[in-house]
């Protein structure tokens, strides 16, 4: 019962950040939404950057999966699953993506548990990118690049994507665009075999998720 009074708790307070913003949200809406009182939602969670932070921890648990699946086979088409899957994460958290420096600001342990999750992040994506070179369909040599600096800009690329679509007025739900945007990293190291396997992709295959709907969608 505990823990399923913590979860309708972050349940609530996930939903009323996406439409309004953490610093928006009072205590007293989270509780409302939560259908209890302060005083029961406060035993669980005194102050809402303990709310936050049990957030996160449930979008950190979600994205390890996904990187650490998609390393078990680093094919392209599990690669577009993950860009697929990396979307539909990123809309289900996306209060966090569009502000993650205000966020991080709130809390000293976020801030800390962010980082060390960023740096995990890079090193799988490193590591993605090696098994791909190794199989021959990405080489970065002839750039003078290397899986770091490709991993951190792949990184940079897809957690900032929301945020600056909204920034340039241009238009956020668009999974297509991110899809292209995410890709065109690592297009300029693809070799032959690398295109012909991009090449074999289609658009409107789906990898083994749902598809992305407009009831899925956070405005």
């Amino acid at each position: 019962m505990k823990r399923n009074t913590k979860q309708r708790i972050l349940d609530a307070a996930l939903q009323l950040f996406n439409v309004e913003g953490y610093v928006n949200v009072r205590l007293a809406q989270i509780a409302e939404q939560a259908d209890m009182s302060v005083g029961n939602m406060a035993y669980h969670f005194p102050h809402k950057p303990q709310i936050l932070e049990g957030i996160y921890e449930e979008l950190q648990t979600e994205q390890q999966q996904l990187l650490t699946e998609i390393n078990l086979a680093p094919l392209f088409e599990n690669f577009d699953y993950f860009i697929r899957s990396t979307y539909k994460l990123q809309k289900k958290y996306i209060f966090f993506y569009l502000d993650t420096l205000e966020l991080i600001r709130t809390s000293e342990v976020l801030k800390k548990v962010h980082q060390e999750h960023l740096q995990w992040q890079r090193m799988q994506l490193e590591l993605l990118l090696e098994f791909n070179r190794a199989r021959g369909v990405v080489d970065w040599r002839a750039n003078l690049e290397n899986p770091e600096r490709l991993a951190r800009h792949l990184r940079h690329v897809m957690d900032s994507w929301h945020s600056m679509q909204l920034i340039e007025g241009a238009e956020a739900d668009d999974f297509w665009t991110y899809r292209s945007c995410t890709w065109s990293v690592l297009q300029p190291y693809f070799t032959d075999m690398g295109w012909k396997e991009y090449g074999q992709l289609k658009r409107d295959s789906d990898t083994g998720i749902e598809n992305i709907t407009a009831s899925e969608r956070t405005n």
